[in-house]
C-alpha cells in the first residue's frame, strides 16, 4: 500500500531523506506504468513528503578577508585560484554562470560584467557555453568595483589563454568545473581556519556582504543576484533583512534624539504631571 509506505518513511526518516526516497519511488512506479507492468500509478494522487532546504554555509566579510589574504599572488596557480574566488565573492554569480564567463563579457571601461550564459557539457563530454541563464532575470549586468577590475586585469596579463573568447576562470584554456571551485575552497579554508563552503556558499556570502555590510535594499539585491522577483530574495535572505530592521530602529532613535524631538514627550509628560 503506497500510503502506508509514505507514512512509514515520514515517521522513520528525516524530512529530506523521506522526500528524496519518495521521489525515487514515484519515479520507479511511473517507469513501470510506462512499460505496461502496472495499469496505473497508484501513488500519483498522494502528497509528497515535505523536505527542508538545508542551510547553506557562507562566509562573513571577516572570514572572507582571512581566506583571500592567504594566497601567494606570485605563484601562477595561486593567482588563478585567488581570481576565481574573488570574482565569485564580489559578484555573486551562480557557479555555472561564473564558469562560462569569457573576457568579452567584461567591459573594463564601463566597469560591468555581462551575465548571459551557463557552462554545459555536450553528449561527447565537451564543454560549451549555453546562451541561457537559470531564469530570464539571470541575464543581467553587474557593476564592478575598481579593485575587482584591477584583479581581473592582473589575471588577464598573466593568463596563458587570454583572448576575448577565452574563459576567464580557466586552466590552460579549459574552463574550471564545479568540483574544482569546491576543492580550492576546502583546501584553503582548512588551512586558514574558516568554514568550508561551496560555490553556492560564495553566492550567499556575496548576498550577506550586500545586506549586512553595504546595507543594500531588497530591490538592489534582487537585481544584482538575478532573481526573478524580490519575493525570491526575501524568502532566501529574510533573516538578514530582519536583522537590518533593528539597525534601522536604532538609527531612527538616534536621529530623533539628535533633533531634540524626544524632549517633546518629556515636556508634555512634565506638564501633565503638574
Amino acid at each position: 500500500d503506497c500510503e502506508a509506505f509514505r507514512l512509514h518513511i515520514i515517521e522513520n526518516y528525516s524530512e529530506n531523506y523521506a522526500k528524496n526516497l519518495w521521489s525515487r519511488f514515484k519515479a520507479c512506479m511511473g517507469y513501470a506504468e510506462r512499460l505496461g507492468y502496472i495499469s496505473n500509478m497508484p501513488c500519483k494522487a498522494l502528497d509528497n513528503p515535505r523536505g527542508k532546504h538545508p542551510e547553506t554555509p557562507f562566509w562573513t566579510y571577516s572570514e572572507f578577508q582571512t581566506f583571500i589574504k592567504s594566497f601567494d599572488l606570485h605563484d601562477y596557480e595561486e593567482l588563478q585560484r585567488f581570481t576565481a574566488i574573488w570574482l565569485y565573492y564580489m559578484t555573486g554569480v551562480r557557479v555555472s554562470e561564473g564558469l562560462s564567463l569569457c573576457w568579452e563579457d567584461i567591459d573594463f571601461d564601463k566597469k560591468f560584467l555581462k551575465v548571459h550564459t551557463t557552462l554545459e557539457k555536450d553528449e561527447n563530454g565537451n564543454w560549451y557555453r549555453k546562451d541561457q541563464t537559470k531564469t530570464p532575470a539571470g541575464e543581467r549586468l553587474i557593476e564592478l568595483d575598481d579593485i575587482t577590475i584591477e584583479v581581473l586585469q592582473v589575471w588577464r596579463k598573466n593568463q596563458f589563454a587570454n583572448q576575448d573568447t577565452d574563459f576567464i576562470i580557466s586552466r590552460f584554456g579549459d574552463p574550471f568545473c564545479k568540483s574544482t571551485i569546491c576543492r580550492i575552497i576546502k583546501r584553503k579554508a582548512q588551512q586558514v581556519g574558516v568554514p568550508v563552503i561551496t560555490g553556492k556558499g560564495l553566492r550567499h556570502s556575496h548576498a550577506s556582504y550586500l545586506i549586512n555590510v553595504l546595507k543594500k535594499d531588497i530591490l538592489y539585491v534582487a537585481r544584482r543576484m538575478g532573481h526573478a522577483d524580490k519575493s525570491t530574495t526575501l524568502n532566501t535572505y529574510s533573516h538578514w533583512f530582519n536583522a537590518l530592521d533593528k539597525t534601522v530602529s536604532e538609527e531612527i532613535t538616534q536621529n530623533i534624539k539628535s533633533a531634540g524631538l524626544d524632549s517633546i514627550l518629556c515636556q508634555n509628560s512634565c506638564q501633565t504631571s503638574n
